[in-house]
């Protein structure tokens, strides 16, 4: 058989069976993408547009693992000292809907002809907890904003039992339409972290994601998202924990890369991130 590693799941076990003295009936090799001669993909830009993890699974054959902290945020690189929001860029803004602990992001992005563009977020409502949809909307407007497109969680469509309207539709009452994409893509958990990760760092070690010093929530929710434990005998789990408080923030950004930069395949037909 043949296949792409999925971190160190049954098919490697099956691959150390084949480099085992115990199992001499069994054979496997492993032969990065670019060994075949029908590979027409450009390694340079799947480096610029990939995760160093999601390169070598998909294109060196590698078997790695997502374990620990899920984004490679480094304050002395990601954070930027009185960042500020940019009229002359697009702004977006990004909401993780919630009566609990809503999150909003407030974002520019500069597009960048050569390269990766670059996304800054200014701004945030972040670790308040109990707040109505209708006053999320307040402080969301409050703010003042020259906005280009809000986005969110598909979720939000869903009718609440109270108000007998989803929190899309409110929002929509107030003049904000919010944008979601609906694709299988787009809403699996780990394509959309694995997205996300290839702006904080790519397969080449640079950043395209960088947020203000204020967004002190932001900087706490992207230091402690973090993957489950592996305990003893039990696969890793490839999504990220939801701690009821960190995730809140990184679904908001997941659900905002997603649909700017939409999830697509290359021409080998994987997922490109």
């Amino acid at each position: 058989m043949t296949s792409t590693p999925r971190g160190f799941n049954w098919l490697f076990d099956l691959y150390e069976r084949g480099q085992s003295d115990d199992f001499p009936e069994w054979e496997s090799w492993q032969h990065p993408s670019a060994e075949s001669p029908y590979f027409r993909d450009d390694i340079e830009e799947l480096k610029r547009t990939l995760t160093l993890e999601t390169y070598l699974q998909e294109y060196e054959a590698q078997f790695t693992s997502f374990t620990g902290k899920v984004y490679p945020f480094i304050h002395s690189t990601h954070i930027v000292p009185g960042l500020k929001y940019n009229p002359d860029l697009e702004t977006f803004i990004s909401i993780d809907f919630g009566f609990r602990m809503p999150a909003v992001g407030f974002y520019n992005v500069k597009r960048n002809e050569e390269g990766k563009d670059t996304i800054y977020q200014f701004d945030e409502i972040c670790h308040e907890e109990n707040i109505k949809t209708e006053d999320l909307i307040d402080k969301i407007l409050q703010k003042g904003y020259k906005v280009d497109t809000y986005y969110g969680d598909p979720a939000g469509g869903g009718v609440q039992s109270q108000s007998g309207v989803s929190e899309i539709q409110q929002f929509a009452r107030r003049g904000i339409f919010i944008r979601t994409r609906s694709d299988s893509a787009s809403r699996n958990i780990v394509n959309g972290v694995n997205h996300v990760r290839s702006w904080f760092e790519d397969a080449n070690g640079k950043p395209h994601f960088f947020v203000s010093d204020k967004c002190k929530g932001s900087i706490q929710s992207y230091d402690n998202y973090r993957y489950p434990e592996k305990k003893e005998d039990q696969r890793i789990k490839e999504e990220p924990l939801k701690d009821g408080r960190s995730d809140h923030m990184c679904d908001a950004t997941r659900y905002l890369c997603v649909n700017v930069f939409p999830i697509k395949r290359n021409k080998a037909g994987v997922i490109d991130w």
